[in-house]
Parts: C-alpha cells; sequence; structure tokens
C-alpha cells in the first residue's frame, strides 16, 4: 500500500482539512482515518471466507453472508510516527472472531477483524480494528442504537488553539454542514468506500431509509481534523470511532471533544480524549476516544 501525496491531499480535503501540512508537505503526515484508503489495495471482506471465519459462523449456526454485516466501530492503532507520504506499507489482515452480546433490542452479533500495516523492514506501524453487527435481515435497518454509517460535511477552518491539553479542557465546539449529497461522495471517492447506499436513494429506500445517508467514517475524518487543529497533524497515537445514527443530507453536525487524562506511554506524553458528534437534535451521531502525543 502506498502512502501516496496525493491521495493524503484528497482526503484531507474530502474532511474538511485544509492545513498546510497535508496538502503542500512532500512528505505529509495521514490524517487520522486515512487508513482506511486500505480498501484500494486490499479486498478487506476476504477475511470472511478464511476457515477461522467459517468455523465460527457455523459453531453460531448463521448464514455466513457480508450483505448482513453493518459496521458500528473502527480504532487505528499507531506504533510511533504515524506514516507519511513515500512510505509503502505491507498489509495483512486476521479475523478474530465472532461475539454474541445483549443489547436492548435482543441479541446482538458482532464480527472483528484487524488489518496490519508494516513496513519495509516489517516493523508494525499501525493497526486498524473493524467490528461490524451481524443482521438478520441482508441490507435492512439495524437498532438506531447502533445505527448504520454516519456522515459530516466540510466546515470553515478553526484559526485559534481548541484549548489546553490539561485533564478536564473543553475544546470549542466546531460545526461541520450542511451535509450535501457532494460531501458525501467526495469522501467515497477518497476513501474507496462506493456502497450504493449512501448515493442511491431508490436503493436506500428500498432497503427501509427515507433516502441515501452519509458515510460513517466521514463522520469520523471530521473528528479527526476537530482534533489535530488542537494537537498537530502527526501526533495522533490512538483513534476509535463508534458510529452511532443515521445521518441524511441537509443535517448540520458539532464536534466536541473533552481531555479525559494526561499519562505516559514508553517514556512519551499523552493525552486521552472523549470526542463526539451531535447533530441538529443534539443525538450523537459518532463518538469515541483517542490518544495523542503532547510532546
Amino acid at each position: 500500500m502506498p502512502i501516496e501525496r496525493g491521495k493524503i491531499r484528497e482526503y484531507a480535503l474530502a474532511t474538511g482539512n485544509a492545513r498546510s501540512e497535508y496538502l503542500e508537505d512532500d512528505r505529509a503526515p495521514i490524517p487520522p482515518t486515512f487508513l482506511a484508503t486500505v480498501v484500494f489495495w486490499e479486498d478487506l471482506l476476504a477475511v470472511y471466507e478464511t476457515p477461522e471465519a467459517r468455523r465460527a459462523w457455523n459453531d453460531l449456526k448463521l448464514e455466513r453472508d457480508v450483505r448482513n454485516l453493518l459496521s458500528l466501530e473502527q480504532e487505528y492503532i499507531f506504533h510511533g510516527l504515524v506514516p507519511r507520504a513515500g512510505d509503502v506499507l505491507e498489509t495483512s489482515v486476521r479475523f478474530i472472531g465472532l461475539e454474541v452480546k445483549q443489547a436492548r433490542s435482543g441479541p446482538l452479533t458482532l464480527a472483528r477483524f484487524v488489518v496490519a500495516f508494516r513496513d519495509r523492514t516489517h516493523e508494525l506501524r499501525a493497526e486498524c480494528l473493524y467490528t461490524s453487527a451481524y443482521l438478520s435481515v441482508p441490507g435492512g435497518r439495524g437498532p438506531e442504537s447502533t445505527a448504520q454509517r454516519e456522515s459530516a460535511p466540510i466546515a470553515a477552518r478553526v484559526e485559534t488553539p481548541l484549548g489546553p491539553h490539561t485533564v478536564g479542557a473543553r475544546f470549542a465546539p466546531r460545526r461541520f454542514g450542511p451535509v450535501t449529497m457532494t460531501d458525501i461522495v467526495r469522501y467515497q471517492g477518497a476513501s474507496g468506500d462506493m456502497n450504493p447506499m449512501h448515493h442511491d436513494d431508490e436503493l436506500a429506500r428500498s432497503a427501509g431509509y427515507p433516502a441515501a445517508f452519509s458515510v460513517g467514517m466521514l463522520g469520523a475524518g471530521y473528528l479527526g481534523t476537530y482534533c489535530t487543529e488542537a494537537f498537530g497533524v502527526d501526533t495522533v497515537r490512538r483513534f476509535r470511532t463508534r458510529f452511532r445514527k443515521v445521518v441524511y443530507r441537509g443535517e448540520t453536525l458539532t464536534a466536541t471533544a473533552e481531555v479525559l487524562r494526561e499519562f505516559d506511554s514508553h517514556g512519551e506524553a499523552r493525552a486521552e480524549v472523549r470526542m463526539s458528534l451531535t447533530d441538529g437534535s443534539g443525538a450523537v451521531v459518532v463518538d469515541g476516544t483517542a490518544e495523542f502525543a503532547t510532546r
């Protein structure tokens, strides 16, 4: 997987980030959720065809159909400095397993796999943990508490720091939107997620939705943009987001974050933040936690 400068620029702009470090640096660092573009280089769904995955589905007596999978959560873990333009990463995918949990709407089956990213010396540079819900009806609506993919559109840059890195510090809110079809399709092209449910209204209605909805990782990308305004572009060490609620075109979203703790990891000072993206009604559409180096 080559890390291309042009792709970094495209992805940054698609997630509302106009920082010069992403747009002009020949060795630009990747944005926090950039590794979602691995789908250009790796068929991730093939992991469910492995013998381990087949056995797991058979053990639970479930029909193995990837159309029933609904993305719930992604977590990026960076081992040291984030990759930069010009780097070439080797990818490998490993099935972790299935787990049945009791949700408010009944039993919920979770499927997990991990993608590892190594450099040419085989050093582990990053990992991405994918968690999906397995629905009983292909393409059907999932429970609202574990809703589909969400999104957000492009907003003006924040020109001032969002706040100190001390425990309890809350960053100034930032609005994204209103969401447009252009925002959605732009992110789909940048990320490689071309699921037609995000741009085909007729298809979405046939699956029970009022219209096509935005991409969950677009909302996660906007939270990444928001946090890099406070911590810088090459400081992310862990970035975990969970998709809570579907976002439709026309909605305006607001990002907020709070510092939960300061700590040391292998001699590096870090801050952990809790972040969320809410819609106009105040409902959370994407939330999560992240860790950043504070130098």
